[in-house]
């Protein structure tokens, strides 16, 4: 943690797995644009994670992409990882700075969960909160005006 630390003080906003976000899975078959279609994540589907109560989540699981075996190939894969849902927000954090460049780190994480959007996941009592890139974007915008 002593490079993020450093990272820090140079105002490089550094996102780790450790920090207050979280990831979902989702149903294979389901629309990734149906909040209704996120599960909890793969890794953590058999316990309760209170400590994700309070975060944003991002999708993790479930997922499409340029595949590794040439060009103009695609690949799925079921499962993924907070590894997956760090560079997702990253990518957020990036489009947010397109249209706010003077967006802070603190502003982003805190407009990220506020604008998020309420989810039950099946077989949960709690209510988690799923990231909304288009309404993150349109709160960025506001801010800058």
């Amino acid at each position: 943690m002593e490079a993020v630390e450093r990272a820090k003080e140079e105002g490089i906003y550094t996102i780790t797995v450790s920090q207050s976000m979280g990831g979902l899975g989702r149903n294979p078959l389901g629309d990734p644009n149906d909040i209704n279609s996120y599960t909890k994540g793969y890794f953590w589907r058999d316990s309760p994670a209170p400590g994700f109560i309070d975060r944003t989540m991002a999708p993790m699981d479930s997922r499409c992409l340029a595949s590794p075996t040439g060009e103009d190939k695609y690949v799925f894969y079921y499962s993924g990882g907070m590894s997956w849902a760090v560079p997702y927000t990253a990518g957020l954090y990036a489009l947010c700075c397109q249209v706010n460049p003077e967006i802070t780190s603190e502003e982003f994480e805190r407009l990220a969960l506020e604008t998020a959007d309420d989810v039950q996941l099946t077989g949960e009592g709690i209510k988690r909160k799923i990231v909304n890139p288009k309404a993150l974007i349109e709160e960025v915008k506001k801010i800058k005006e």
